[in-house]
């Protein structure tokens, strides 16, 4: 049997706030609506070179975050890879809020 090249082992680590990067495309607005999560697209609004504000593109509504996050994706596409793993997390405690009764406040980055 021939020896098999080892991989190496890669430690999960958090990234800090000061070192996101913002998606220069758009952000989301995650809220519970009458027992649904709603998620707004906004498109940047730059000024001087700065993200001053957003425009709101589009609304997605539904209970469940694989739904929600393939919807998404579909017509949302080209954001950084990270915005979508963030999105992700952000609809599973959505879901996870609303099948629990709780309450539900979007984290930051």
């Amino acid at each position: 049997m021939k020896d098999k090249k080892i991989i190496p082992l890669i430690r999960a680590k958090k990234t800090s706030q000061k070192d996101v990067i913002l998606d220069p495309n758009g952000f989301f607005v995650i809220h519970l609506h009458k027992k649904q999560i709603r998620v707004e697209y906004y498109s940047n609004i730059y000024k001087n070179h700065r993200i001053i504000s957003g425009k709101l593109e589009k609304v997605f509504i539904g209970t469940k975050a694989d739904a929600l996050c393939d919807t998404i994706v579909k017509h949302v596409p080209d954001l950084r890879p990270e915005h979508y793993a963030y999105l992700g997390r952000e609809l599973q405690r959505a879901q996870y809020a609303i099948e629990n009764n709780k309450k539900y406040v979007q984290n930051g980055c």
